[in-house]
């Protein structure tokens, strides 16, 4: 009971201590520290408040007494001896401090954790490089080189000693290879600039070279090529790796998956392509064939890739892929994707009709692909003008998939269909209920769609000018550009100023940026961008100009301007996640869309 009683009133006391020292009267702090000091000597807190309060009354002579109290009672204990060098040195008594901490330094370290204890000791009074030296003493004298290392290298990190901070990290890296993934969540954290991970490369090159047959350091040197976009010498070093190690591929696969996640295809399809240089025989090579088709696609789609020259090489290798694998189940998704280069993109819609129906009659085929080839293949009679093979293929899709992402796809293309016919009511009713489609993709194109037809009927029961926009739209879908343009210019005429003049500015750059013309289409982005900015192509074209500048024109200045653009001002576009991707990328971002460990 009495312990008890003792415990409540040292509590208070306590409690009043701190709310003196908090109010700043410190001479009032000091008197309750002493007497709770007194009662319980071996406190660390009540020391130190004390000791603090001391300094602050300048009481010089009591602190001393304080500390020398201590560092009897305390002999084994080094840090007292630094707080009496910590006190000198408030004092400036410079010399005495020095001569102090070094005569803490050259005591002999007996374990591990008497060296760690004067390490904490020098930074709790912000003796950070004498922590340091006691670090480095404690290696040598207890003879592990690699002891320490993280504390070394986050304190040479804190005093901007980058070199050293990153040379302590690297060199752990090949002494322990299990403890490579927290070195590389450090550098993660710690490097910055570009400067920095090339410190990193350089230091890691010169371990590697002490150590050539290292894994982990092989692996840091292409982690930190990756974190600076080197691509090339990641490249170089992933195929040296692969084949020192006789991995055949794995390494470049792994970086190939990095690039892809960049955009960087170009880049992958080369780690693909020296994949399957190692030979026909090799574990990856049927891997790379397929990444290297996949690779075509996504520069298609992401409009990275539009000469005929690079068209007609993608076209080579899908033919190639399908004869060498033959024409089976595994390879229908191939022959799907060269029916969709004829159709889309090279305009020889009869090849690719064939190879969309050789790939509906492949047996084993599963029934989802052969839906998205029918749809495909609804296009393909569509851009030949068999509208009515077209609607049939749209509608079986529908009815086979209901309430399905691929029905509502079908779904959607039947209702264009019915817009290039004119049928804009019965579109209309189409499009009402895709507005609510599952994925935001069929969503946003069915409203686009739904909101060009409801602007533009109005009180004109004819439809008049909007039936010829949609027999402009059908003949861009067919790739009759020219043709195209030329009933855009007569609507203008034959309708002036109609609700489709944004419409019209739009469709018109679409065809002058495919023809080519590349300063042509920037005029007509930029009229739908300044003249109609709260209609709902505002975000389209800026989107497209934007890529057109980066991708057709390189003016990456003017894109990044046109995508930062977006992104302040069009927060619920759809476009929004690749316009701030591809901001982040041309402002030179280091760590975006990396993989942080690509190796496993």
């Amino acid at each position: 009971m009495t312990h008890f009683v003792l415990f409540a009133q040292n509590n208070e006391k306590e409690k009043l201590a701190a709310q003196y020292f908090a109010e700043k009267q410190y001479d009032k702090a000091a008197d309750i520290y002493e007497n709770l000091l007194q009662n319980k000597p071996e406190s660390v807190y009540y020391y130190d408040n004390l000791l603090q309060c001391y300094i602050f009354l300048k009481d010089f002579k009591s602190a001393e007494k304080l500390v020398e109290k201590r560092k009897k009672r305390f002999s084994n204990d080094a840090i007292y001896g630094i707080d009496l060098a910590y006190l000198q040195g408030i004092q400036n008594n410079i010399a005495k401090r020095d001569a102090l901490l070094n005569d803490i330094l050259n005591t002999k370290i007996n374990s591990i954790e008497m060296a760690e204890n004067i390490a904490n000791g020098y930074l709790k009074r912000g003796f950070t490089d004498y922590a340091i030296q006691e670090y480095i003493n404690a290696r040598k004298q207890l003879n592990q080189g690699a002891l320490f290392v993280f504390e070394l290298s986050q304190l040479y990190f804190s005093q901007n000693k980058r070199k050293e901070a990153i040379l302590e990290l690297v060199s752990i890296v090949n002494e322990n290879e299990f403890i490579l993934q927290e070195v590389k969540n450090k550098f993660s954290s710690a490097l910055k600039t570009k400067e920095d991970f090339s410190l990193l490369t350089s230091s890691t090159l010169n371990q590697l070279q002490k150590s050539p047959q290292s894994l982990p350091l092989n692996d840091l040197l292409i982690w930190s090529l990756v974190q600076q976009k080197d691509w090339e010498l990641a490249i170089i070093q992933s195929k040296a790796i692969d084949k020192r190690f006789k991995e055949d591929g794995l390494w470049l696969i792994n970086l190939a998956h990095v690039l892809i996640t960049n955009q960087e295809y170009t880049h992958a399809i080369t780690c693909y392509q020296t994949i399957k240089e190692f030979g026909s025989e090799k574990r990856y090579y049927y891997q790379a064939q397929q990444g290297i088709l996949h690779c075509g696609m996504l520069q298609i789609k992401s409009g990275k890739f539009s000469s005929i020259i690079q068209l007609r090489s993608l076209e080579s290798e899908y033919i190639n892929f399908i004869n060498m694998n033959g024409i089976n189940w595994h390879t229908a998704t191939q022959i799907k994707e060269l029916a969709e280069i004829y159709i889309y993109h090279l305009h020889e819609e009869k090849k690719g009709i064939t190879w969309l129906e050789t790939a509906i009659n492949t047996q084993g085929v599963n029934h989802r692909l052969i839906a998205e080839c029918k749809l495909d293949l609804g296009d393909a009679y569509l851009i030949g003008g068999d509208s009515w093979e077209a609607d049939l293929l749209y509608k079986q899709v529908e009815k086979d998939f209901n309430n399905d992402a691929l029905g509502q796809e079908a779904k959607f293309r039947y209702s264009r269909l019915c817009y290039f016919r004119g049928e804009f009511e019965w579109a209309q009713t189409q499009l009402d209920v895709l507005k609510e489609a599952t994925t935001q993709l069929i969503s946003n194109n069915a409203m686009r769609l739904w909101l060009l037809i409801q602007d533009n009927i109005g009180m004109d029961t004819t439809y008049e000018a909007l039936a010829v926009y949609a027999q402009a739209d059908l003949l861009i879908f067919q790739n009759k550009l020219d043709r195209a343009l030329e009933v855009l210019e007569n609507l203008s005429i034959a309708f002036p100023a109609n609700s489709l003049e944004d419409d019209i500015y739009f469709s018109k750059a679409v065809i002058l940026e495919s023809k080519g013309q590349f300063k042509d289409a920037e005029i007509f982005y930029s009229k739908v961008i300044k003249d109609f900015s709260f209609d709902i192509l505002a975000d389209n074209a800026l989107i497209n100009l934007a890529k057109m500048y980066e991708f057709k024109m390189n003016d990456t200045a003017k894109a990044k301007q046109m995508y930062e653009f977006l992104i302040l001002n069009y927060t619920g576009s759809l476009f929004i996640n690749e316009a701030r991707q591809r901001y982040r990328f041309l402002r030179g971002d280091l760590k975006n869309n990396t993989i942080e460990n690509y190796w496993d």
